[in-house]
């Protein structure tokens, strides 16, 4: 995230600062060595804190998120990045090309929503619910399923059992897809506007070129007739 490169540029910038003033405090002052190292501390800890706050802020300020907010999505983030690998983990135990197309298809869609989310934290509220629930009930059907499949000698009923339990990621992979379309909503709504704009301005384009080629052809014979009199003059 953007929010992590604060940390960095706060570290570089604050180490010739700290320098600086270390050089300062040993040639200029007459301090112990320790006192010198404390100083060098401080003034390092002193430019660190200000920069790292200003810059991770301006972030913030840029992601339309308060720093508690901000905290509380990277949690959570945080906290899902476990079941993404444990999705991603199940095309190890594929043995069908069905299975292989739904557990795919189940990674795309939610990897795609982690990302988006990973890099634009304000997104987090609009599919706060695939991170609470919609993540953890794919994942733990995903991971009895794929164990399951592979057992053999089932009965009837389990065979039925797996059966519904298909059915059922079915349902679960539909509405990923629906967190993945309320996540886009925004960007979609923007492309609406956009595509409006290009079909308002068109017209008025294409007004402005006829009446610069009406114009170009009122100017050719007005040229013609001028030359025509000069030459019979």
């Amino acid at each position: 995230m953007k929010y992590n490169l604060s940390y960095y540029l706060s570290a570089i910038l604050a180490v010739p600062v700290a320098l600086i003033v270390g050089f300062i405090s040993t040639t200029y002052f007459a301090f112990d060595q320790w006192l010198d190292w404390l100083v060098m501390l401080g003034t390092y800890l002193g430019a660190y804190v200000p920069i790292q706050l200003s810059t991770s802020q301006q972030y913030l300020n840029e992601a339309g998120l308060s720093r508690r907010e901000f905290k509380y999505v990277r949690k959570q983030i945080s906290e899902a990045q476990p079941k993404i690998n444990t999705l991603m983990s199940q095309y190890t135990k594929v043995r069908s090309i069905k299975d292989f197309k739904n557990v795919n298809e189940i990674n795309r869609i939610a990897r795609l929503i982690f990302k988006t989310v990973q890099k634009q934290p304000s997104k987090f509220f609009k599919v706060d619910s695939f991170f609470f629930s919609h993540l953890d009930n794919t994942v733990n059907l995903v991971d009895h399923y794929m164990r399951l499949v592979r057992m053999p000698h089932k009965t009837k009923e389990e065979m039925n059992q797996l059966h519904t339990a298909r059915i059922t990621l079915e349902e679960l992979k539909r509405t990923l897809q629906a967190d993945l379309r309320a996540l886009n909503s925004d960007d979609f709504q923007a492309l609406s506007v956009e595509v409006d704009l290009a079909k308002i301005n068109k017209p008025a384009e294409r007004t402005e070129t006829k009446q610069l080629e009406t114009e170009e052809l009122i100017k050719v014979p007005v040229i013609k007739k001028r030359q025509e009199e000069r030459i019979d003059r």
